[in-house]
């Protein structure tokens, strides 16, 4: 009884020891006081490889999960990889974007600049008839870039109604 008690000790902590079968007592002989009877140690034999089987099954359902969890991982890495290649590529578009958008209002800013000089070199004159011709927010933006001393010889030549309207739109955002 002490090699089959030695057994389940060791089986249920996880080492499997194989031993040769505990042969049955004599007829007629009764078993040592404090000692399990056969029958109850059987019962016991199967319990604890029930217990391992369960622990068993539960092992590798863990390890299926950690492995499932592994390859949940390994393509969040991928995605985040992606992810931040698609934003360096991202930013990178932006700032050539941005470059050239810099570089377009400096070429419209000179090519202002330029346009500016050529209305203020003009004759009043002539000038006021060709702000005449253009459109309202080109001629309020001029108007509102020249001198007063230019703007006052200018305003009497241009149409009545334009003049007014530059005067409004000058008042109206003081």
């Amino acid at each position: 009884m002490k090699k089959s008690l030695l057994a389940t000790v060791m089986v249920m902590s996880g080492v499997l020891l194989l031993a040769p079968p505990v042969s049955a007592p004599p007829a007629g002989a009764q078993p040592a006081a404090g000692e399990p009877q056969a029958p109850a140690a059987a019962a016991a034999g199967k319990s604890v490889v029930g217990e391992m089987a369960l622990v068993e099954a539960k092992r590798q359902q863990l390890a299926a999960r950690e492995a499932a969890l592994a390859v949940k991982e390994q393509e969040l890495k991928n995605l985040s990889a992606k992810l931040e290649a698609r934003v360096k590529e991202l930013e990178s578009a932006k700032a050539a974007l941005d470059r050239s958008l810099d570089a377009r209002k400096k070429v419209q800013s000179a090519n202002y600049q330029k346009m500016l000089k050529v209305y203020k070199a003009l004759k009043p004159a002539e000038a006021a008839q060709l702000l005449d011709k253009m459109d309202e927010g080109e001629v309020l933006e001029i108007l509102n870039e020249m001198d007063q001393k230019r703007v006052a010889k200018l305003l009497p030549l241009m149409k009545q109604e334009r003049a007014l309207r530059w005067t409004r739109h000058s008042l109206a955002a003081k």
